[in-house]
């Protein structure tokens, strides 16, 4: 036995592929711990301590029946996506939890008959709050609205901070927490202030909802941290490697083991039977704790480190609603909403989505949409058609027998008429002296979805006259701004539509990435985006400058860049143009003079014979193509002398084929898109 006095942080690396055996589990713990005990060595003392305990708390009392209760908290970071997960999936979460410690899954059976004597019940229970830190009325549930949710980590619980951590159990659900990572946990007393608890991907938070059966008990598993045990081979972030046979975790009952990301429950990998279906192994087959593993588990809840034993007792279980016998009290309902589109021609539908919260019970739902028809509605999920164009408020009304709220949006609704759109050939030059607005079209406008510091603007400096640019320089990277181009109006949608602008970018030269600018395009008025075009690294920098100074072009910096509009992409009367920066500690974008014409001919190298259209080209690290058809489209890409060096078989309208390219060092490669009426090749250079 080998007592383990590490820092656990739990890293999920995910592949997206379907298959249990094709995810594998990671953990960053060399790395974290040297970072926390950089910033706070007294945590070597609160391990020591802790495990000192634990040993002499087992030792040293008896094994009782009491049922260990852990009040829960979920704080929910969201930017009104997917990840804005469903209550009915957190209570999933907690009642999966719950099944896996309290030995009452339905596949207990199935435990290999030479552990089920030691599979424990650790009669640990999870139970959502009621009551919150400052005596009000909870589901265990809190909402923030972040773009925290992106990047994860601490930021997000900065956005969402921490309940009292030795009264609650913090859950922080995310939408990305970067480098593949699904989440993690820390042990007991080694987590930084305000961080201690657990933070997961949204798709990985019980079984049901945005995530899946296959990721039911990662929760069980973080939890498991959480409460103090690592994983079954020890210390090492890598499960599989035959010196994993050399440690162990410190637990008895646990056999040595090399650890397993797949599920062969008679592996033998260091002498003795491995618990393949441990649930702090990696191997998606797990079913069991063992009896050293509730021991473990148990004796940290009665240790004062972390405040761990004040969470389950009797005053503090009073405090947070969780106790035996508590009736939950209806909570005040806090309004809140989101549409399935915002904007689009005139005719077009929207559903809207109440996504109120705070409390389990609405009994009342009144909502009001101006210029939409039905003008009012009583349902909680309500669909509305707006017919005349203008730009419309929503609101929303929601009742209790606590309280009421509500909620009201300006401008939520953004209806455009067709015929108003600028005529071909066009140039838009940013002019306009009530930017956002078009002077002398008022239905027409320019459209800005802001994210982060700084967002695209109107700028007095351009290549003639005004022009628009983002300062980037201020945004985190991986920061996007859209800005929405004024509604163009086809005569018909058969010809292709070649784009011309002026850009200059000034990237700072410290900075090892950089800025992006990517082209959607909208038929519906601003819905339904498809990119077309994408501009970066060296084609799109204009000068390199000082990180300390703020980019102004000179006439010089300007860059011509021209790409075209296959008529596959186009469809009916309306053309509208998005531009995105994604930043990537650059200075300033600015882009001026985008101007719109009909060409009677397909001039573009990256049109196909058979409606496949390929961009950008040349390309980075990013790649599109464009299928008419949206039937099965087989790709591969060569060198010079025809050898394959990447290949797939893909399907649909817009195929983001980056995989294909990400490998490939910078060069001229050819490729070889078939479908079933066409076999077409295209010179691709890679920047």
């Amino acid at each position: 036995m080998k007592r383990l006095l590490i820092v656990f942080v739990c890293v999920l690396i995910y592949s997206g592929l379907s298959a249990q055996e094709d995810e594998t589990w990671k953990c960053a713990t060399d790395e974290v711990y040297r970072e926390i005990i950089k910033n706070n060595p007294a945590v070597i003392t609160e391990r020591q301590k802790l495990d000192a305990f634990v040993q002499d708390y087992i030792s040293n009392n008896p094994k009782t029946d009491q049922v260990y209760i852990i009040p829960v908290v979920f704080h929910v970071v969201h930017d009104y996506g997917v990840e804005n997960i469903s209550y009915e999936q957190i209570v999933d979460a907690v009642e999966y939890m719950n099944t896996d410690y309290r030995l009452r899954r339905s596949d207990t059976s199935q435990i290999h008959p030479a552990f089920k004597n030691i599979a424990a019940d650790t009669k640990i229970e999870f139970r959502l709050a009621r009551i919150d830190p400052w005596g009000e009325c909870t589901i265990g549930v809190t909402r923030t609205v972040s773009e925290t949710t992106y990047a994860g980590g601490e930021d997000a619980k900065d956005a969402a901070p921490t309940w009292p951590p030795d009264q609650y159990l913090n859950i922080w659900t995310v939408y990305s927490l970067g480098n593949g990572a699904a989440g993690w946990s820390y042990y007991p007393g080694t987590a930084p202030y305000g961080s201690d608890g657990i933070i997961l991907l949204h798709d990985y938070v019980g079984p049901s909802g945005t995530s899946s059966g296959n990721h039911g008990s990662v929760l069980t598993h973080e939890a498991g941290h959480y409460l103090n045990l690592p994983h079954p081979w020890g210390s090492t972030n890598d499960p599989e490697l035959q010196s994993n046979c050399d440690m162990d975790d410190g637990i008895e009952d646990t056999p040595n083991t090399i650890g397993h990301t797949s599920c062969n429950i008679n592996a033998v990998s260091c002498g003795t039977l491995d618990n393949v279906q441990n649930f702090m192994d990696y191997s998606y087959c797990y079913k069991m704790f063992t009896q050293g593993q509730s021991n473990v588990m148990r004796a940290t809840l009665n240790s004062s480190v972390a405040g761990r034993n004040n969470l389950s007792s009797q005053a503090n279980l009073i405090a947070t609603g969780t106790n035996d016998g508590y009736v939950p009290q209806i909570c005040a309902p806090v309004a809140d909403f989101k549409a399935s589109v915002t904007m689009g021609c005139s005719g077009f539908s929207v559903q809207y989505n109440d996504l109120s919260y705070n409390t389990d019970f609405i009994g009342q739902y009144n909502w009001t949409f101006e210029g939409g028809t039905p003008a009012n509605s009583d349902e909680s999920d309500p669909q509305v058609t707006y017919y005349q164009k203008g730009f419309f408020d929503a609101q929303l009304y929601v009742e209790n027998p606590t309280d009421f709220d509500a909620k009201s949006i300006q401008n939520y609704i953004r209806v455009y008429d067709i015929a108003d759109g600028f005529t071909l050939p066009y140039t838009e030059s940013f002019e306009t002296t009530s930017f956002p607005l078009i002077t002398g079209n008022t239905n027409n406008d320019f459209y800005i979805a802001q994210s982060g510091s700084r967002y695209w603007e109107q700028a007095s400096t351009g290549y003639s006259g005004k022009s628009i640019k983002i300062l980037n320089k201020y945004n985190e990277t991986g920061t996007k701004n859209r800005i929405y181009l004024p509604n163009l109006y086809l005569e018909n949608d058969n010809q292709p539509v070649q784009v011309t602008l002026k850009v200059a970018y000034g990237k700072s030269s410290d900075e090892s990435t950089s800025d992006r600018l990517k082209f959607y395009l909208s038929s519906a008025c601003g819905d339904s985006l498809r990119i077309v075009n994408i501009l970066s690294g060296s084609s799109l920098v204009s000068a390199y400058v000082s990180s300390w100074s703020t980019y102004t072009p000179s006439a010089e910096d300007w860059k011509t860049h021209t790409f075209t509009i296959n008529p596959s992409a186009l469809s009916g009367n309306n053309l509208r143009l998005v531009l995105e920066a994604e930043s990537g500690g650059g200075n300033a974008i600015y882009v001026d003079d985008v101007s719109f014409e009909v060409i009677q001919t397909n001039v573009d190298d990256n049109f196909a014979d058979d409606g496949i259209s390929v961009y950008p080209n040349p390309c980075v690290d990013e790649l599109y193509i464009q299928n008419a058809g949206a039937g099965v489209v087989k790709i591969a890409i060569t060198d010079y002398t025809g050898k394959i060096l990447s290949s797939g078989e893909v399907s649909g309208q817009q195929i983001n084929a980056g995989s294909l390219i990400e490998n490939l060092p910078a060069g001229i490669y050819f490729m070889r898109t078939e479908t079933d009426t066409n076999l077409k090749t295209i010179k691709l250079i890679k920047n």
